[in-house]
Parts: C-alpha cells; sequence; structure tokens
C-alpha cells in the first residue's frame, strides 16, 4: 500500500508499510549502514582469511542464542498474547472472504476495509518500535504483524486469481486491470519472513549483518580491534591510505559474498521457480512488473546511455583528480578508477571525496551555521516552500523532533498511520554538521508526508505511487530547490554565497551524489536481471565486473575469482530489494521540475530556476500526487508535466554548465598529467645523474683528502684538528673580528 524500505537489524528485515526514507550517501547514515548493529559482537570465521577472529565458546553461544531467538520470531505460533485476537481476527475475515460466494466487487470492497485495519495495525506497530529502537519486545512484535500483513497481501492476489479471474471478461475489464495488476504485483514480490521461500534470503541476510572485521595492521586478539560495518563505512569515508582501504575492501567481500555465493545459486532458482509459477519467465520479469512498461530492459537502456556522457565526464574529472592523492594505483594505461578509492564501501556514491576534485578551493561549499540552528528549523524552511507551492502545513508530522543525542542503528523515515489523519517523522537528533545534506534530508522526508496526505482520500489499494520511483522523485524536487546557493541565500539558517565558482563546486557536488547512483543502480540491476535471466550464464563475478569497468569505469583494487559474489557484498542483493529505482527516480525528478519551470516562464539555466511561490505548478503537483496509484505513472506524469514518457532531457539540462567546465577542465588536467608523465622520466634521470655525481666527487675528495686541504688554505685547522686557534689572529684585530675570542669559543 505506501512504499516499502526494509531495515535489517541482527539478519531479520521487516518489511514496513510506510515509506522509510533511506538517507542519501551524502548525508551521515546509509541503508547499508544502519542496519547493522554497531556494538555486534558476533563475529564469523573465515577458513579463507588469517584476518578474522577465531570464535571462542562465548561467540557460539552467543550465535546459537541468535539463531534460537530468530527461530522463535519467524515462528508464527510465536505471536505475544496480546495481540493473538487481533491477528487472529485478520485471519478469520480472509477466510471468511475465501468461502464466501460474493461479487467481484464486493470482495474488493472487504479487502479494502480489511487491509485498511491491518495497516493501522501494523504502523502502530513499526512506530512504535522506530521510537524505541532498541526494545526487543516492540521490535519482535512488529516483526509477526507486518509478517502477517505480508501473507494477507499473498492470499489477497491467490484468493482474486482462483475465484474471479477465470473469467476473461473480469480480468480483460479495464475498470479492474489497474486493481488487478497492483494486487498481482503485490501480493507475488511481497516478502514473507515465514515463508519457505525466503529461506535463503534469511540466511544470506544474516551472514551480511553479522559481519565483523578485523582492524588494519592488527592482530584482531581483542574487542578493540574489531570494525563493525558502521566503522568500515566511516573509514571509506574519510582514510586516505590506499593500502588500508583495500584491505577493508577486500576483507568485507570476504566475509559477504565470498560466503553468500553457494546460497545465492539456491535463493536464484528458487525464485525463478515462483516466479514461473506465477506465468513470469524469470523473477526479473515478475520484479519489473511494478513498473508497468512491457519494454522496461530497453527503456533502462536508452536512459543510462543518454546519462552515460555525462557520467563519463565526471568519472574522468575525479580520475584525474585523484591521480595526484594515488599516483600509484590510478594508472596511466587505464581510464578506470578502483572502487576502494571513491569514498564508498561500494563506490555506489562519491559525495565523500567532494574535498579532494572540488573545482574551487577557495569557495568551499560549507557555509557558516546561523548561531543556534535547530533541527526543527530545517523542517519549518522545507514547510513554508510546500506551503508556497499552495499545499497544507505538514508541522504536525514534525513537532515532536528534538535535537538530542542520536541513537544506533536510527534511519529517519516518514509514516503514514494510516487513518488519513495522523502523519509521523522520525528524526536520528544527529547533529547538524552540513546544512544542505541535513536540508535535504528533511525536504525528503517532509515530501514522503505529503504525497501521504494527497492521497489519503483514496482506496487503501491506491495509496502509493504509480510506480517505486514517483515518491522519491517528487520529494527530490523540493530537496534540490532548497540546497540552491541563490535561495539558501533566502534562508535564515546559513550565511551563503553565491557566484560561477561557488554554482560550479554545487553542481559537482550534486552530481556526485545521484551520477554514480544512477550508474551503480544501472549495473546492478542490469546483473540481477542476467542472471535470473540466463541460466546457462556461469562465471557471475567475471560478469560482473565486465559490466562495472564496461559501463562505468570503475575495477577491483584486487583480483577477483569465481569463488567471490562481490554483488553480495550489498544490502540489497541479499534482500531481494531493487534498485533500478534510483536510476528512474532521479530522471523523473528534474523530468518534473524542467516542465514546471516552463509552466512558470522561466528562461534561464535550469539550475536557477526556483518554483517558490508558484502555486499555479503546486496544483499540478498536487493533483498528480492526488491520483496515487490510481492510474498508471504515464497519466500521472503526463497530469503534471503534459508528457507520458520518460525523458534525460531534465537532468542533463540541469548539469549543462557542470559540463561544459567538466569538458574543459578535463582537457587541462589532462594535459597536466600527460607533462607529469613525460617530464616524471627526465626529474628522476637528472636525479640519477645529480646523484653519480655526487658520489664520484665525495669519493675523489675523500682519496686526495680535499677536505682537510680546504680547511687548512681558509685557517680553520691544525694538525688536522677542528679547533679554533685564536693565537693564529693577530692581536690588533681581535677586536676587529665578532665572536673569535676564547671567552665564546
Amino acid at each position: 500500500m505506501i512504499v516499502a524500505r526494509f531495515i535489517c537489524l541482527v539478519g531479520i528485515i521487516s518489511t514496513a508499510v510506510s515509506v522509510q526514507f533511506q538517507t542519501n550517501p551524502s548525508s551521515d547514515m546509509s541503508a547499508d549502514e544502519t542496519s547493522t548493529p554497531k556494538n555486534n559482537k558476533t563475529l564469523d570465521v573465515s577458513d579463507e582469511s588469517g584476518h578474522e577472529l577465531e570464535a571462542d565458546v562465548d561467540d557460539i553461544k552467543e550465535k546459537k542464542f541468535l539463531d534460537e531467538a530468530i527461530k522463535a520470531i519467524l515462528d508464527p505460533h510465536a505471536f505475544i498474547p496480546k495481540n493473538q485476537d487481533e491477528l487472529e481476527s485478520y485471519k478469520l475475515q480472509l477466510d471468511e472472504l475465501n468461502k464466501s460466494n460474493i461479487s467481484l466487487d464486493s470482495f474488493l470492497s472487504e479487502m479494502d476495509n480489511l487491509s485498511l485495519e491491518v495497516c493501522k495495525t501494523s504502523q502502530k506497530a513499526l512506530w512504535s518500535y522506530v521510537s524505541d529502537i532498541n526494545n526487543e519486545t516492540k521490535k519482535n512484535k512488529m516483526v509477526r504483524i507486518t509478517a502477517e500483513e505480508d501473507e494477507i497481501k499473498k492470499q489477497y492476489w491467490n484468493i482474486l486469481k482462483t475465484k474471479y479471474l477465470r473469467d476473461d471478461t473480469v480480468k480483460n475489464d479495464r475498470n479492474y486491470q489497474r486493481k488487478i495488476r497492483i494486487i498481482k504485483e503485490r501480493g507475488t514480490n511481497v516478502q514473507m519472513p515465514q515463508s519457505k521461500q525466503r529461506e535463503e534470503i534469511d540466511l544470506m541476510q544474516r551472514i551480511w549483518s553479522r559481519v565483523s572485521l578485523c582492524a588494519y595492521n592488527t592482530s584482531c586478539n581483542n574487542e578493540d580491534s574489531i570494525r563493525s560495518m558502521s566503522d568500515v563505512i566511516a573509514i571509506f569515508k574519510t582514510s586516505n591510505d590506499s593500502k588500508e582501504l583495500a584491505y577493508y575492501w577486500k576483507a568485507f567481500r570476504d566475509m559477504t559474498g565470498r560466503k553468500i555465493r553457494p546460497i545465492f545459486k539456491d535463493y536464484v532458482t528458487r525464485m525463478n521457480a515462483v516466479a514461473k509459477s506465477e506465468n513470469f519467465s524469470d523473477a526479473g520479469e515478475m520484479w519489473r512488473l511494478s513498473y508497468d512498461d512491457n519494454n522496461f530492459v530497453e527503456t533502462v537502456k536508452t536512459i543510462w546511455n543518454e546519462m552515460k556522457p555525462l557520467y563519463n565526464l565526471i568519472r574522468d574529472y575525479v580520475r584525474l583528480k585523484l591521480k595526484s592523492y594515488y599516483p600509484e594505483d590510478i594508472k596511466s594505461d587505464t581510464n578506470c578508477i578502483p572502487a576502494h578509492l571513491l569514498g564508498n564501501l561500494w563506490a555506489q556514491e562519491w559525495q565523500a571525496i567532494y574535498p579532494k576534485v572540488i573545482a574551487y578551493p577557495k569557495h568551499y561549499r560549507h557555509k557558516t551555521f546561523t548561531q543556534g540552528l535547530k533541527s526543527k528549523d530545517l523542517f519549518d524552511a522545507v514547510d513554508l516552500f510546500h506551503q508556497s507551492l499552495g499545499f497544507d502545513s505538514a508541522n504536525d508530522s514534525y513537532k515532536d523532533i528534538s535535537d538530542g543525542v542520536p541513537s544506533a542503528n536510527c534511519l529517519p523515515s516518514s509514516h503514514d498511520m494510516c487513518d488519513g489523519v495522523n502523519y509521523k517523522i522520525k528524526w536520528c537528533g544527529d547533529k547538524i554538521t552540513d546544512v544542505e545534506v541535513a536540508l535535504s534530508q528533511a525536504a525528503r522526508l517532509l515530501g514522503h508526508v505529503q504525497y501521504f496526505k494527497h492521497y489519503k482520500d483514496l482506496s487503501p489499494l491506491y495509496r502509493d505511487g504509480p510506480n517505486p520511483a514517483f515518491h522519491d522523485a517528487i520529494s527530490d524536487i523540493v530537496a534540490v530547490q532548497l540546497t540552491l546557493p541563490d535561495h539558501l541565500k533566502t534562508l535564515n539558517l546559513v550565511k551563503a554565497s553565491t557566484g560561477r565558482e561557488v554554482t560550479i563546486n554545487h553542481l559537482l557536488w550534486l552530481a556526485l551524489e545521484k551520477i554514480p547512483l544512477m550508474a551503480y543502480a544501472y549495473v546492478l540491476d542490469t546483473w540481477r536481471w542476467d542472471i535470473f535471466g540466463n541460466s546457462s550464464l556461469e562465471n557471475w563475478n567475471a560478469h560482473w565486473w565486465d559490466l562495472r569497468t564496461k559501463e562505468t569505469g570503475v575495477s577491483p583494487p584486487v583480483l577477483r575469482n569465481e569463488s567471490d559474489l562481490d554483488p553480495a557484498a550489498k544490502y540489497h542483493v541479499v534482500s531481494h530489494v531493487q534498485y533500478i529505482t534510483y536510476l528512474i527516480s532521479h530522471v523523473l525528478e528534474f523530468q518534473i521540475l524542467f516542465s514546471l519551470c516552463k509552466k512558470v516562464n522561466h528562461t534561464g539555466p535550469l539550475h536557477e530556476c526556483s518554483l517558490y511561490g508558484h502555486k499555479e505548478v503546486g496544483k499540478l503537483l498536487s493533483n498528480g500526487m492526488a491520483l496515487g496509484a490510481s492510474e498508471d505513472w504515464n497519466t500521472v506524469l503526463e497530469t503534471m508535466t503534459g508528457e507520458r514518457q520518460l525523458s534525460t532531457e531534465g537532468i542533463l539540462e540541469y548539469f549543462s554548465i557542470l559540463e561544459d567546465f567538466l569538458r574543459k577542465e578535463n582537457l587541462r588536467l589532462a594535459a597536466v598529467v600527460e607533462d607529469m608523465d613525460k617530464s616524471a622520466p627526465i626529474v628522476v634521470g637528472a636525479i640519477v645523474v645529480f646523484l653519480t655525481v655526487l658520489i664520484i666527487v665525495l669519493y675523489c675528495a675523500k682519496k686526495h683528502d680535499l677536505g682537510r686541504k680546504m680547511r687548512s688554505f681558509c685557517g680553520l685547522t691544525k694538525n688536522g684538528s677542528l679547533d679554533i686557534v685564536t693565537n693564529e689572529v693577530p692581536q690588533s684585530k681581535t677586536n676587529d673580528i665578532e665572536g673569535i675570542v676564547e671567552d665564546k669559543v
């Protein structure tokens, strides 16, 4: 019903019916990072490497305890008695509907009512948990209720197809087609924690979430020498030691992908079997159903081919800039960048290396904070922007946030409580270190709430975006507007500067987040579609790096082989979660922005366009959001923009000035690097010649005792000593030679 994201805690992933905002690679935490307990003391033992701790008795006991706890949680009979009646009631209602002989319209209406009640219960449990994330009882309750909700989605589809879709007149009725498609997509792709179909997923998640690594250059014999995933993510953001980064890059993949590979084969087989039972060719096709595009693979290829020239410019620029930091790692005979040098454990976004590659260092992007800046100030700025577009205020959703001590594993999230009245935002209380990052995050969270509010009057089945990318796309539009240097100057949040150099720096900073993420999304899901769709494809890891190097110019820092499965180092891979959403959402974001800027007669560069105060474009956004998922995405896009197909024109136009800068700057940097490469042998040769001559001179000087003769000639020696002899100086000159007196020698 509402866009779902996953939180993996100690190997348990709960499918939430809220939109859980996965913080951008620029924020302090990523989905992968927040999915792992920071103080996980469960250590995996590897026969392949000497860097992991050997499990002691306590470790084994802890693993056994966790395994038993997880089994108990996943046991459908292990419900908390307090919720027994409520959950049993849902099951009974579903059984009654299955047995009853009612019309399709009546069945759909009854299921709407049931789904709404389940949604309220699920959201209440989820909010209780995210508000007290260390409470195991609340976590277990949330997981069980969510599992029951997923089971209802599955049964919803099974009842519909067995009882009502045998009649072709019903199946082909346009009034039902949209509903049937949504019910099928959610019923087949739903995550089912209690199902046998999740066996491999649960096991892969468990391996992934328990990763602990031995610290670089340590003996790994105590707890202080253990590094969690969160520690490793932080190291990738801050370390400049390429050997340290390469060590952690390999060690993390040894502990995830290499161990997961045997399980992944069974997972692919099982997922394809599920897909074929639903008349799909493979699991990839089953996934793509949610995008409502029969040629989606070709659509994605076309989008990427149009984006690739801009990506290549950014990649080449970054490579040339990083060469001065890592001359031994970045070779001149290849256009690739080793993956461990890009500031991210997965090299999926590159904002962490922004200080190294900034275009104009004297115009650094960081701004001076307004004294006493609080998180609520950020949300107030976003809410004011929304109201300027004609939206109702959503300040009730963030009235309870505070600036406190952030809790471990906290993930900022937006929640629709399913009653059409209450919406909540979970904020982690992190200290604001970067206003633009925090403002973007606040805009996305509140953007989701605005979407919730706009489709609240629809049937529960339609309370979502028309495809998985729309929620993020709409929320990001205001985020990019708020962080424009010109708009920041109007806010009482920071002291911001403007100008061409500031603009180029800002666009580069934004591009380092969005464009590499689009590239990574394309490669990751293309690889998975290939794996699902080609049973004869055996060299899975080689295929991954073929795509990664060919399409994105990113290479592994160490040799890889078929014992590895490097894509499985990514959370979304082990959790059966699509990633192509990020490619589509960024295209939609700028396509809609471009169209709206035309509506307000903006004539300058797109990055200078501001929608603030333009209620006429706010109305267009409102009309589109109010449709929810009741219409296909083409119709929703047409309502907002007048266009029915995806277009990269907007995003390419937005970064056009940066593109022009990069094209010229890359030529200049390449010439500098080429001169350095050419001059390097000359410089080295000159040094060698100089040292050779120096050695010869010193040898000759020693052989002929030239040093003693020179010192004697200068009057600085007598009988081969270095003592200063004052009686060699005529008495009449004693007072004229400063410092040469016996008292001071």
